[in-house]
């Protein structure tokens, strides 16, 4: 299964995937025949995003169209603990509203939500439904009066991908975001992908215990399917999980690296771990214990549609199909971006060459970046005590020594050559400019995976 790989069985495929590739090769250089792999391309997509099927706040049809409007090519409507089933139902995350007398919705289907007077979280409203008319027509939006309440329907799943769906130019993957929760207000989200069954919100006394948990639920209830398992914005609400808790639970290895805004109303702790901070924390852990590196995925997670996106993943596979790119996510082939974008990524085993797609004027940046061998492996426990503007957390502090720049190229071309005491190297590409950040918040810039 392509979520649970192990090393061995990895580098067994590996094996038998390079000698099929020589032996086609030496075939063509004897005239004897070809085999031509299929020629991959760069696809565009976003694997976490919401809409009124939970908390996000257009109708389904609505945030689908905004994302195969700009550009996307594939996408997974992930919303918390439901999927757009086709099963009547009335209630969901944050909402219960049954009619009273179930007499108008017999032989209809699917999830209804009821128009509210006022705006607020995860309401809907009726210029919210307005909108989505306006886009698409007044046939497009059912609705059922009950008691001086109006009911609207959400579109499932399979009308939703009867409607947006087109092979080779736009995919809709299925999934959602399962969230869990401690008892001290700590929050662990995950999403599953290219799934269709849903098991309840998880509670444990740590972070720690529900990853662990969801993961091993995930294996029983998806174990024959080719799914990605996906740990969320790390640093929401506040510091809610932390890099100990991944170098802990080798077998997650996808997590987001862009979608990590703190919690409104919270302020960054000074001596806290940035995201990219988190990743080289774990990735130096694995790479010096020879386990398979942490992942970083791009994603929006939207709930309202008013302000850009946070960013995107643009993943590599020879088709627009789930199958093709749930294997090649899992294999590390795609990067995460939030304007920027690689013409080439390529590493050899030993070099990593990455070539910028120029689509406006420079300067531009390449960075790459790693740990080395001898890197200091020790933390610090910083104890924060609830406030006005924070929880109580503890907050583990690294080493400078873990995610280093081991080199720089001023251009749109580069390429690093592993050294003998690196553990791994990543590239960070930038568009130079004034005030620009030294880390996730850096904008526009793209991020490649780590490779070792």
């Amino acid at each position: 299964m392509l979520r649970n790989v192990s090393r061995r069985d990895f580098l067994k495929t590996s094996a038998a995937v390079a000698a099929a590739v020589y032996v086609d090769l030496q075939l063509a250089a004897s005239g004897q025949g070809a085999v031509t792999a299929p020629e991959k391309r760069w696809f565009k997509g976003n694997l976490h995003m919401h809409n009124q099927w939970s908390d996000g706040q257009p109708l389904p049809e609505w945030a689908i169209d905004w994302y195969k409007t700009h550009g996307y090519h594939f996408i997974c409507p992930s919303d918390h603990n439901i999927f757009q089933s086709e099963d009547l139902r009335f209630d969901g995350f944050g909402f219960k509203n049954p009619p009273p007398d179930l007499a108008a919705f017999q032989g209809e289907t699917s999830l209804w939500k009821v128009i509210s007077p006022s705006p607020g979280w995860p309401k809907l409203t009726q210029a919210i439904v307005d909108e989505t008319i306006e886009k698409f027509g007044k046939d497009s939006v059912r609705t059922i009066t009950v008691d001086g309440q109006t009911y609207v329907r959400m579109k499932p799943f399979s009308e939703l991908e009867k409607q947006f769906a087109e092979p080779g130019k736009f995919l809709m993957i299925p999934g959602y975001e399962q969230t869990g929760g401690c008892p001290n207000g700590q929050q662990v989200h995950v999403n599953f992908i290219n799934v269709r069954d849903v098991f309840p919100y998880l509670e444990a006394d740590t972070p720690r215990e529900i990853l662990d948990q969801t993961w091993a639920m995930g294996v029983d209830a998806y174990g024959e399917q080719d799914y990605l398992f996906l740990a969320n914005h790390p640093l929401w609400r506040y510091y809610d999980y932390s890099p100990a808790d991944l170098i802990a639970l080798p077998q997650i290895r996808l997590f987001e690296l862009n979608n990590n805004d703190i919690a409104g109303g919270f302020d960054a702790h000074p001596q806290g771990w940035k995201p990219e901070k988190f990743w080289d924390v774990v990735n130096a852990y694995r790479a010096a214990h020879d386990q398979q590196l942490l992942l970083g995925l791009g994603t929006d997670d939207r709930h309202s549609y008013d302000s850009a996106p946070k960013a995107w993943s643009v993943v590599r596979a020879a088709e627009l199909g789930a199958k093709e790119l749930v294997a090649a996510i899992a294999a590390g082939d795609f990067y995460a971006s939030n304007g920027l974008d690689f013409e080439e990524i390529q590493f050899d085993g030993k070099s990593l060459s990455v070539k910028i797609d120029v689509r406006e004027e420079g300067p531009y940046r390449i960075l790459f970046l790693g740990t080395k061998k001898d890197y200091d492996p020790a933390s610090q426990v910083v104890e924060v005590e609830k406030g006005a503007r924070c929880p109580a957390r503890k907050i583990d502090v690294y080493s400078d020594s873990i995610g280093v720049v081991l080199d720089t190229v001023d251009g749109t071309e580069g390429s690093y050559t592993l050294k003998a005491d690196d553990l791994y190297v990543r590239a960070n590409i930038v568009k130079v400019a004034e005030g620009l950040q030294p880390d996730w918040q850096s904008q526009p810039a793209a991020w490649s995976q780590p490779y070792r």
